[in-house]
């Protein structure tokens, strides 16, 4: 009987090691950061291990290890755009809002327009329109087109620099009602456009060529 029980026993240490190791996370690879841009084959940039224009929004999203929501925003001159958008991303140690470009054909937007929901006004003027949900699934197979970066920390016009170099141009807005003006940085071997905003916040723009 001591011998059974033993065998048991050990049986079930070898079960509860074996649903230890399997409870393990396996290693994640290092996520990319904002400055860390290659440029492609044909010219345009891969940032955050998407490819734009070639990556599609299902493998981006694999990428950045997170869900996002799209919808059609239309502008007040009707310009529609169909956006993937993310509140909260953790990358490389940096938080960050997100909202990828898809491109989609012309035709395609606006049957899914006619599908969508009537447009909610968003505070930049624009109305959003939820998408029905076979659209949704059309999206997942639509390459990213651009990707407009917001950190949730202020990335100083030094630290830019540090890491890009010196832009090819830097362009002055108007000042706002507290006289605050912001300032673009334009890259254009990366097309990156950096803006540094009168209230604060860092914004990067990357997009195809």
């Amino acid at each position: 009987m001591r011998i059974i029980r033993n065998f048991i026993v050990g049986l079930l240490l070898v079960f509860v090691g074996i649903a230890a190791i399997m409870l393990i996370p396996s290693p994640q690879p290092p996520a990319s950061k904002p400055w860390e841009v290659t440029v492609m084959p044909d010219n345009n940039i891969s940032v955050f291990g998407i490819h734009l224009g070639n990556t599609d929004y299902k493998t981006a999203q694999e990428e950045l290890r997170i869900f996002g929501k799209t919808a059609i925003f239309t502008d007040p001159d009707n310009k529609a755009t169909v956006e993937a958008y993310f509140d909260s991303v953790n990358l490389g140690g940096l938080s960050a809002k997100m909202v990828l470009n898809l491109d989609v054909p012309e035709d395609k937007v606006a049957a899914m327009l006619q599908r969508a929901s009537v447009g909610k006004l968003q505070p930049s003027g624009a109305h959003q329109h939820e998408l029905v949900e076979e659209d949704k699934q059309f999206l997942l197979s639509s390459p990213v087109a651009a990707i407009t970066y917001i950190p949730s920390v202020r990335l100083s016009r030094e630290m830019i620099q540090e890491r890009f170099d010196e832009p090819d141009s830097i362009d002055v807005g108007l000042p706002d009602d507290k006289g605050n003006t912001s300032e673009s940085w334009s890259y254009q071997a990366l097309n990156l456009t950096v803006i540094f905003g009168s209230t604060g916040k860092t914004i990067l723009i990357y997009q195809t060529k």
